[in-house]
């Protein structure tokens, strides 16, 4: 189910095969570091970029960002040693590539179970964020969404499935990537699960990313997948409540507490009709400013 108790505004992608990016990540401000054990990692250094992973994992210390791993798919040779390793070490947040099946989605949260069980984990404890990016993901994602209690969040491949499509120029703002955006967002919401956009592969293009992240935020994505530190803080901006919101936010809570103290199940504030379910968006504001350090305790 969707965890309120977390930011992921921000998810950076930090290639595992490189151990000076490794090191440097804890730099970032991403709320997630998502080390990279598949497609920035060619074959033949797939076990040496796992065991920098890990170790990195282990040396990670607590106060920095949270931390994921983007393992190989399940239907691959690497994904159980992956998954054992990098649970092993710690990370409890596994980035599921190629999610296309609840089958697959199964399989990796069997293995999951397995090795809690082994650790002696608590049940569940291991958490998969189901990147989604190829058309037939998109094609069954409703379902996908709310097939294993273990997802956490939905996450955009927008490379994968742009190149599965065969689109020559893809435009996320329009076509069949819109199209898919708006799919897997409305599939998070409704499984109340977290939906994360895909990257902005303009890397050095701080206003692309930006409207990119915007739009993003439009269609109800709650963060965007980096590939650039320089992108974190774009996204962690895009992403943070603004203190407008907060402010009519606020209001909005107190006019609720004064109407139910009342009797009353609505409320009217600015000339606009206030009823419960405008009241949960607005307190999810609040929660979402408390999170990122924009709004004290109140």
């Amino acid at each position: 189910m969707h965890d309120t108790a977390q930011l992921r505004r921000s998810l950076l992608f930090v290639p595992g095969a490189e151990q000076r990016k490794l090191d440097r990540s804890r730099e970032a401000a991403a709320d997630l570091l998502v080390f990279d054990l598949e497609d920035s990692v060619v074959p033949d250094q797939k076990a040496r970029a796992r065991e920098r992973v890990a170790d990195h994992i282990r040396g990670g210390g607590a106060g920095g960002p949270g931390m994921a791993v983007r393992v190989n798919p399940p239907e691959s040779t690497y994904f159980e040693a992956d998954l054992e390793a990098v649970v092993s070490a710690g990370v409890r947040t596994i980035m599921l590539p190629k999610s296309e099946s609840p089958e697959g989605l199964a399989q990796a949260s069997a293995t999951a179970a397995r090795l809690e069980a082994k650790l002696e984990a608590p049940s569940g404890s291991v958490r998969l964020l189901a990147l989604v990016e190829t058309a037939a993901g998109i094609s069954r994602v409703e379902v996908l969404a709310g097939s294993d209690p273990r997802i956490d969040a939905l996450c955009f491949g927008n490379a994968d499935f742009s190149l599965d499509m065969g689109l020559p120029a893809p435009d996320p703002s329009s076509g069949v990537l819109l199209h898919a955006r708006c799919r897997l967002a409305i599939a998070a919401a409704a499984a109340k699960v977290t939906p994360i956009d895909g990257v902005c592969l303009a890397v050095k293009d701080a206003a692309a990313f930006l409207e990119e992240g915007n739009f993003a935020l439009r269609l109800g994505f709650e963060g965007k997948l980096c590939i650039h530190p320089a992108q974190v803080e774009i996204a962690n901006s895009i992403f943070t409540p603004t203190a407008e919101q907060i402010e009519t936010a606020l209001r909005v809570i107190e006019g609720w507490e004064a109407a139910t103290a009342d009797g009353r199940g609505v409320f009217a504030l600015d000339g606009k009709m206030i009823d419960p379910p405008l009241v949960d968006i607005h307190q999810r504001v609040i929660d979402r400013a408390r999170l990122a350090g924009v709004l004290g305790e109140a």
